[in-house]
């Protein structure tokens, strides 16, 4: 008699949602390192994100718009981890994973990351690894273990592994990459040993194509991957490496965007794909078999930029390819959302900028702090995603759902 009643179908998603979550996971979640995971889980949609795109969502006028800006909560996004606080918003989130789904984080604490890069940075403190350890590494290590049958893929510290090697191969060595080295070797290793858990995958964050000097240092950059791969004690659970996080380049874009020709001319890949596959050869010549994830959370747009170093807010972006294991390519295990479509790269004003590469020529101003919503920005990679957001990707999620509880009908007729 209920079911029969049950005939609206925004009822009918509601208990289906009710009866996953009455359905939680029982068996462990085991990842495979040498498997691709993300061919049988997808990317979680945090609730703590959707309600982010909630709240943007009712704050923009333009009908289409909305109803575009509001599928953007269906797509799954990695959480960035930079405190403790963090680290302790995710028990909860971790809680909500459906069994076939995964949940992304990204480790972004690192001492010394963010250095000034005037060598005005004090000395380097051996304490900071003893915190990085105990306040960071293993309170997350932590929580991931109290949630054994939730999947987790974590990035490790993006807009580290660039820095390092211009630290560590240059001729002049300032007090603040000297810093970052030390840090880097220490407590990389601590990160990827503590995390090497038999439900979490991890991928060592290694810039994107325009991060390096390539002709010079693909085989450096090898070597370093393999180092921090032997000093971590070759932990079973590091699948490879996570590419343009936070950037804006181009997967197969041929010519590049600052590339008159073919790659053959350029100093630097001329797209990720080619990066990819540069690092992985290279790789495989040093006996490591590792894939690659790819950021394509506002890469839709290329050719805005005016150098390959302008990296903040990029006036004209648009999403780009949706989180998807369908990448076409064996060395790339797929296209993922790791930074969150909104979040801003960094603070600026309107008499240029307050942080470096934010007052640069393509820089969306006025912007808020790194980290903060920032509402224009959003609007504005909803309204040039390549390819289109459209109301029928919520549709194809409510089928979905809709299947299932068809399924469920059936099981209560029985």
């Amino acid at each position: 008699m209920f079911c029969s009643l049950v005939s609206n179908l925004a009822i009918a998603i509601a208990l289906c949602s009710l009866n996953t979550l009455a359905a939680q996971c029982t068996a462990p979640a085991l990842l495979n390192a040498q498997e691709n995971i993300w061919k049988i889980r997808t990317l979680h949609p945090t609730s703590l994100y959707r309600r982010k795109v909630e709240e943007a969502v009712k704050a923009i006028k333009d009908e289409e718009l909305k109803i575009q800006a509001s599928t953007v909560a269906d797509f799954g996004t990695f959480t960035w981890i930079k405190s403790l606080e963090d680290i302790q918003a995710i028990s909860s989130i971790a809680d909500e994973v459906p069994c076939g789904e995964i949940l992304g984080l990204v480790l972004d604490n690192l001492p010394y990351k963010n250095a000034v890069p005037d060598g005005s940075s004090p000395p380097y403190d051996t304490s900071t690894e003893d915190e990085y350890r105990s306040l960071y590494i293993e309170p997350l290590a932590a929580v991931v273990k109290a949630h054994p049958t939730t999947a987790f893929a974590v990035v490790v510290e993006p807009g580290t592994f660039p820095q390092y090697f211009n630290a560590s191969s240059g001729s002049t060595i300032l007090v603040h990459d000297r810093n970052l080295l030390r840090s880097y070797r220490a407590n990389i290793p601590v990160a990827l040993q503590g995390l090497n858990l038999p439900n979490a995958i991890l991928y060592l964050d290694v810039g994107h194509s325009n991060s390096l000097d390539w002709s010079y240092l693909r085989n450096h950059t090898a070597d370093l991957f393999a180092e921090m791969y032997r000093f971590s004690g070759r932990p079973a659970q590091i699948r490879g490496f996570a590419t343009n996080v936070g950037n804006w380049n181009g997967w197969d874009l041929a010519p590049g965007e600052f590339a008159r020709a073919d790659d053959s001319r350029d100093i630097r890949p001329s797209n990720e794909k080619n990066f990819i596959h540069i690092l992985s050869s290279a790789l495989q010549a040093r006996g490591l078999s590792m894939h690659a994830i790819l950021d394509t959370s506002r890469n839709g747009v290329i050719g805005l930029r005016y150098t390959w170093d302008e990296w903040c807010n990029v006036n004209g972006a648009g999403l780009g390819v949706r989180p998807s294991a369908e990448t076409g390519d064996d060395a790339v295990d797929a296209f993922v959302w790791v930074k969150r479509p909104g979040e801003s790269d960094g603070v600026s004003s309107e008499r240029g900028g307050d942080e470096v590469g934010c007052a640069a020529r393509s820089a969306l101003r006025p912007a808020p702090e790194r980290g903060a919503w920032f509402q224009w920005f959003f609007e504005m990679l909803v309204r040039n995603a390549k390819p289109k957001l459209t109301a029928s990707m919520n549709a194809d999620v409510l089928s979905e759902e809709n299947g299932v509880f068809h399924d469920f009908q059936d099981a209560c007729k029985d």
